[in-house]
């Protein structure tokens, strides 16, 4: 271990990270692990704190490559047009704290209950979510990734979190 970094570590949390953004990108695990491993043979292997934001821009790149190379729009349409959030969840559930920037998801709601909301969301809005809630990129990092500026990631991720506790709260 040098300099408070452990290669391993790192590199799995690296890995972790891109696999999770891949995954709710593709709505496929098995697409999602082809997508990784394209973006991580394009990136030569690298992996760490340094190489995190380029892996996730190889992530959506190949991403991008995968849904124009299978001719696909939008999945979630088609995949999750028909899943609902049970009605039984209160609308108080999901609240975000622009204090702490984070959303807050109360403990009696079902984990897949709020990933089917976040997989519901236009692909433009559910990626800066994933990055700054799952893979806890900061605003500048995400702009990076994304190629947008810091004020359109801003918004975008209003957006995004608004729509998932609206989705949430009103059990689409």
């Amino acid at each position: 271990m040098q300099d408070g970094v452990n290669a391993n570590r790192d590199g799995m949390l690296t890995l972790d990270s891109a696999y999770n953004f891949a995954r709710f990108l593709s709505c496929d695990a098995e697409a999602a692990e082809h997508i990784v491993q394209a973006a991580f043979l394009r990136s030569d292997g690298e992996t760490g704190p340094r190489h995190r934001t380029a892996l996730l821009k190889g992530v959506r790149n190949c991403y991008r490559t995968w849904l124009t190379t299978r001719g696909r729009r939008d999945r979630q349409s088609d995949v999750f047009a028909h899943k609902r959030v049970p009605d039984t969840i209160a609308g108080s559930v999901l609240r975000t704290d622009d204090r702490t920037d984070k959303i807050t998801v109360g403990a009696d709601v079902d984990a897949s209950a709020v990933r089917c909301a976040i997989e519901t969301l236009p692909r433009r809005l559910r990626e800066i979510l994933v990055l700054r809630e799952l893979g806890e990129l900061s605003y500048r990092e995400i702009s990076e990734v994304t190629s947008l500026n810091m004020s359109e990631v801003i918004s975008r991720l209003a957006c995004a979190r608004r729509r998932v506790a609206r989705s949430i709260a009103q059990g689409q």
